[in-house]
């Protein structure tokens, strides 16, 4: 990225468009999944789930040798597995999904037993970024992916990947669009849902389907930094700010798609990697809703 900034904004939206594309995408859609995670009381998910899909990627660089030796990938050798963008992303999907289903469903399960939320996941983040560093030095290929994906980069995103992103997020909103009063009244209260005949199992069932799947693919292809960012804090900020459930949920995409607008062009005007960036603009936009929170206090 270094001299990035000498180049004309003309040519940087052509050359990166993609990865332009996908960054806007997801600020329209993670923040609206990170609402539903804060009404949950569950915002630390949105930290550890994407860890766990990390975690879950680096095992896969970690197995590749043993898979294409034993199990094979398409008739793909360990070169052609690293270099074919469609196995590859295959492959690691699978990595990535069975990971963050696997710790989505683990948390869940110890949330029922009682204790603290808090301690929990931040036992899981503390796993799950062990494992990363422990596989990430067990495997022999994959460490420039792995550096640049940790490194919360985003530029080499391609239209394949964009249009795995697109599809994903598509489903999610939906989802979003289709359930969100049952979302938001069962992760509010789950008494009052089950008093009003909602099908509360299934739409849990649907939502963990939903969150476990959207951490799963943005994981992979955003990588964890801005995945963290898009998450928690646009939920945040716009909590302060919200007249209504209805409202919260518009801000908090406002929010996102800020973050990700300044994040670019602080990315692009000061050479910084464009997921880290993007985090630090939904910090920055988080401060005015605490000033305001502070004043009223």
């Amino acid at each position: 990225m270094e001299g990035l900034s000498e180049v004309p904004w003309g040519v940087r939206l052509s050359l990166f468009r993609w990865a332009l594309l996908a960054a806007l995408l997801a600020g329209t859609v993670y923040p609206l999944l990170g609402t539903f995670l804060h009404v949950r009381r569950t915002s630390f998910y949105g930290i550890a789930l994407p860890q766990f899909a990390t975690a879950g990627m680096v095992a896969g660089f970690a197995a590749l040798p043993w898979w294409i030796e034993h199990i094979g990938l398409g008739g793909l050798d360990l070169a052609g597995a690293t270099s074919d963008s469609h196995a590859a992303m295959n492959y690691h999907l699978a990595w990535a999904s069975l990971s963050t289903f696997g710790g989505l469903l683990l948390l869940l399960w110890l949330g029922r037993r009682g204790g603290s939320e808090v301690g929990r996941v931040a036992a899981a983040f503390a796993i799950a970024s062990a494992a990363v560093v422990l596989f990430g030095r067990i495997s022999p290929v994959g460490k420039g992916f792995v550096d640049e994906l940790l490194g919360g980069e985003l530029l080499g995103v391609g239209v394949h990947e964009f249009e795995t992103l697109a599809a994903v997020l598509g489903l999610g909103a939906l989802m979003f669009l289709l359930f969100q009063r049952d979302f938001l009244v069962v992760s509010y209260d789950r008494e009052t849902a089950l008093v009003l005949g909602k099908r509360v199992l299934l739409l849990e069932a649907l939502f963990t389907f939903v969150t476990g799947l959207l951490v799963s693919v943005g994981s992979m292809i955003l990588g964890p930094i801005p995945l963290f960012g898009l998450l928690v804090l646009p939920a945040i900020a716009a909590r302060a700010w919200a007249p209504s459930m209805r409202g919260y949920l518009r801000r908090a995409v406002g929010f996102g798609v800020a973050s990700v607008l300044l994040g670019v062009l602080a990315s692009f005007e000061l050479d910084l990697p464009m997921g880290a960036s993007i985090t630090a603009a939904a910090a920055l936009l988080h401060l005015p809703g605490f000033a305001l929170r502070r004043l009223a206090s």
